[in-house]
């Protein structure tokens, strides 16, 4: 088969042939080109023809050679097109390094100060790509989903934490046609036995096999097989930070048996380096069947590829499809279902949506921070280009054209551009290194890792380059504007050009007090917030109160022996000299958990009213004490409480005024489901914040520990000590090992750390743009000195003339300043309007003050009108300073 004749070419190729040739021989080639190309097959001519024409670029652009028979031969003569763009980019090079040694001060600045620029933009963008971008080591992570659930009768926004039950996941995985691999986990903990210790392991127990679903191989052994994951054999899977840090990376664990909850479990596999789910470190199989569960235990989560040809919009489509047929199916018998939502977000954005607006925050504000370096840039070279202009006037002279000398120019700033970028790569390393460590510090949790990778150094190498081509625009076409004549009669830099480039400084300090103020207000907003945030009170007392948390074996511990165990260990514990206190309980705020709906009797129960729901929290009688929630009304959980007892419950205020606005809640009943017993309300106590300082306080229902005995094998130990919480430690692991040895603690903190951690990212925000705005201050103050030590420079005659006319010396002040504060004033107003733009897109991220707080945009405008006058009056004070006999005489 050969092509027709009314076929044509590929045009890009024609255009890349045209362009590479020169003028006289473009038709004559693209004819010879074109004729031998229709008489190819069409499976091979259009690679033909693309070969043909790359061939010019690659042999020195095609004008030291000729087509000839089909094959590409060497020209006669010079060439003067390819081998000229060569030789003048080289020229090019050659000289700006000449130019770069003869100022090797000037050059050592701006590589400084870019370098800065150019790090600070490469730490951030490195924990932006590595916990936003790229946060997991899954392929094609677009393609990797989790499916949440929405329930409007529950009043619960989209969630992905143990949202589903067993029977929905069965739904999902049999009923989705947009979802393949579709597996599901639940959470937990297991004691694993090291050695001599034994430590408790995040754990995730499995239906589905999760490797092809996340589309990586164990790094060493295999993953469970169908049989082991349907039995639920005694076969696990260990992360490989465990594998390294506990075992020391023995290849010989896998087939081998470690011990967990003391029995005997082999090691099958380790997962892939950083392949991690919610952080648990060690795998098993399900083992039983989904069907086994009630369709409203909903305490997993589940994951799924894309199907081929499926997107994210029509697996939306399907599971809302699949919702409601679940709906029409059991809508009756659990209200819940009652426009119920089922979504799919991709995985990476599931696990970064809380830290991706600060992230975005962070990322453009660095950029706000280069764009201030290259105006700086910008400055120093057109003040240095002044001094130049002589030079650029007799290269014009000699023949150089404007386009010409524009390329060179901007050749020697994108030299000290990269030059700059290798600096800021370095600075980034080391940044890295501060980041994570900071990041550690502040116990900022990450689903990623902050690492320097080719990712990380391509994008120091584009802002690099994109920096030398923007700071060098400006001053390179300015300077090429050289009055020809005048420069060369002149016997110093030309007046009027000094005057131009003082005109385009001004204009860059301007822009830089614009973006200065912008993220002055930023981060006054952020701080403000964090301010607020932590001058808000939890609703209980943390000081000196240390929390801990323990999990019994099941195969140990049988549930009538789960109660007598922490009853006996609050025993041994409040003995400890030093403790005031001690309780337990399953969960603390500001971290609480666990959420269950409940039933008010006599209550109405129409389509239209929501169900109600509670953080549900089991306690022993001396937690309100120990935590120092006062009580409002009633009483509190007692000693009395027994199991042989009438059930009762202590809610707080939150839960009074969203479930009984306008009655008294004290000795009404409530029950968890049908069928289950009534339990009387015998207090209200005050709301702590449950779920987070910056999140009102959520109803919460406290149910007697002691009457609930042996449903809850977790709990943590809460202890209020008289003395440093951490003092009593020892002890308190002593009291548990003298009850099991074998019984490990695990989540060991004080309160007042747990509400620290809790603003970690917030801190992490704020600290991190606080430092970039007091970075962009300084970028401005330097930029208004040296505009306004220039200016003094060239106006030095002027001055003399003033004072030796008699001007006083606070006049000439009050001038040079003046002058000065004009741009500084026009950034200032543009500034705060770009501060307004940016307060609305902080929004998120704020608490306790308005995106457009004036307070806040007053401060930062003040701060920087304080620090543009100290900066211009220091220059100014020493013009003052000079002898107008010196000044006035000739040089």
């Amino acid at each position: 088969m050969t092509w027709r004749v009314g076929r044509r070419p590929p045009r890009v190729a024609e255009w890349l042939v045209g362009r590479f040739l020169p003028r006289e021989d473009v038709e004559g080639v693209l004819g010879d080109l074109e004729e031998q190309w229709r008489d190819r097959p069409a499976r091979g001519g259009r690679v033909w023809y693309w070969r043909q024409a790359l061939g010019c670029a690659v042999r020195g652009g095609a004008r030291r050679w000729r087509l000839a028979g089909g094959r590409w031969v060497r020209r006669s003569g010079r060439s003067k097109g390819g081998d000229g763009m060569i030789r003048r980019f080289v020229r090019d090079v050659h000289y700006g390094l000449r130019s770069i040694r003869r100022n090797p001060l000037f050059s050592a600045v701006v590589v400084a100060t870019l370098g800065l620029g150019i790090g600070a933009n490469t730490m951030v963008f490195s924990a932006v790509d590595g916990v936003v971008l790229n946060p997991f080591p899954f392929p094609q992570p677009e393609r990797l989903v989790g499916v949440g659930t929405v329930y409007p009768r529950l009043g619960t926004d989209l969630g992905f934490w143990e949202n589903l039950s067993p029977p929905e996941y069965r739904d999902i995985a049999e009923g989705s046609r947009a979802l393949e691999g579709v597996v599901a986990w639940d959470m937990g903990n297991r004691q694993v036995t090291f050695g001599e210790r034994t430590e408790n392991l995040f754990s995730a127990f499995w239906w589905g096999d999760a490797f092809p679903t996340l589309g990586v191989r164990p790094a060493l052994g295999r993953a469970f097989r169908a049989d082991e994951l349907e039995r639920g054999d005694r076969v696990a899977i260990l992360s490989h930070r465990v594998w390294q840090d506990r075992f020391g990376g023995d290849p010989g664990l896998v087939g081998g048996t470690i011990l967990m909850n003391g029995d005997p479990y082999t090691v099958v596999g380790i997962m892939a380096e950083r392949t991690l789910i919610y952080g648990t470190d060690l795998w098993l199989p399900m083992g039983v069947s989904p069907s086994m569960y009630a369709r409203n235990r909903r305490q997993f989560q589940v994951i799924a590829r894309l199907a081929p040809g499926q997107t994210l919009e029509s697996a939306n489509a399907d599971l809302h499809a699949l919702a409601g047929r679940v709906e029409r199916e059991y809508g009756t018998r659990f209200e819940e279902y009652a426009g119920w939502e089922l979504r799919a977000l991709t995985w990476n954005e599931i696990n970064v949506r809380t830290l991706k607006p600060a992230a975005m925050v962070l990322l453009f504000a660095v950029m706000f921070v280069l764009l201030l370096v290259c105006a700086n840039v910008s400055s120093l070279l057109l003040a240095r280009g002044t001094s130049r202009n002589r030079e650029i006037a007799v290269r014009s002279a000699l023949g150089a054209g404007r386009r010409h000398i524009i390329g060179q120019l901007l050749t020697e700033s994108v030299m000290l551009a990269m030059a700059g970028g290798v600096v800021g790569a370095l600075v980034g390393v080391a940044g890295v290194s501060l980041l994570t460590r900071v990041a550690d510090t502040l116990g900022v949790p990450v689903p990623g890792e902050v690492v320097m990778n080719l990712r990380v150094l391509g994008f120091t190498a584009l802002v690099s380059t994109v920096a030398g081509l923007v700071f060098g625009a400006v001053p390179a076409m300015h300077v090429s504007r050289t009055e020809l004549s005048r420069t060369l009669q002149a016997d110093g830099p030309s007046m009027s050009a000094g005057r131009s480039s003082l005109r385009l400084q001004r204009v860059l300090v301007g822009a830089e007090v614009t973006l200065a103020v912008s993220l002055l207000a930023g981060a006054g907003l952020l701080i403000g917030s964090y301010l607020n945030l932590g001058r808000v009170e939890p609703g209980f007392d943390p000081a000196n109160v240390l929390t801990m948390r323990l999990t019994l074996a099941t195969q140990r511990y049988e549930p009538e022996r789960i109660e007598p165990f922490f009853r006996d260990l609050r025993e041994r514990v409040g003995r400890i000299p030093g403790v005031e206190s001690v309780a337990t309980t399953s969960q603390v705020p500001p971290n609480a958990f666990s959420r269950n709906r409940f039933t008010i009797e006599g209550s109405a129960a129409g389509p239209e009213v929501v169900v109600p729901v509670a953080y549900t929290t089991l306690v022993s009688p001396a937690y309100f004490q120990t935590l120092r929630i006062p009580l409002i009304r009633g009483r509190t959980i007692e000693p009395t409480d027994q199991r042989d007892t009438p059930p009762v419950a202590v809610i707080n205020d939150a839960a009074a005024d969203r479930y009984f606005p306008g009655e008294d809640p004290v000795g009404k009943r409530i029950r968890s489901r049908e069928g289950a017993p009534w339990i009387e309300i015998v207090g209200i106590v005050g709301s702590t914040r449950n779920v987070g300082l910056d999140r009102d306080p959520e109803p919460e229902l406290f149910a007697s520990a002691i009457q609930r005995s042996g449903t809850n094998n977790q709990m943590f130990l809460v202890i209020r000590t008289r003395v440093e919480p951490r003092s009593v430690l020892s002890a308190v692991r002593q009291a548990v090992a003298a009850i099991d040895p074998e019984q490990p603690v695990y989540a060991i903190r004080t309160l007042d750390e747990a509400l620290a951690d809790s603003r970690a990212t917030r801190r992490l925000s704020t600290y991190s743009l606080g430092c970039m705005a007091a970075f962009a201050l300084l970028l401005a103050a330097v930029g208004i000195y040296g505009v306004v030590a220039y200016a003094v420079g060239r106006r030095t005659r002027e001055i003399g003339v003033r004072m030796a006319l008699g001007a006083a010396p606070s006049v000439v002040l009050r001038l040079v300043i003046g002058q000065a504060m004009l741009p500084v004033g026009i950034g200032v107003i543009a500034g705060m309007a770009v501060a307004l733009l940016i307060g609305r897109l902080l929004s998120g991220l704020l608490f306790g003050v308005s995106g457009s707080d004036p307070m806040t945009l007053v401060a930062a405008s003040g701060l920087l009108a304080a620090a543009a006058i100290l900066a211009s009056w220091l220059p100014a004070r020493r013009a003052v300073a000079v002898d107008p006999i010196r000044a006035l005489r000739p040089e």
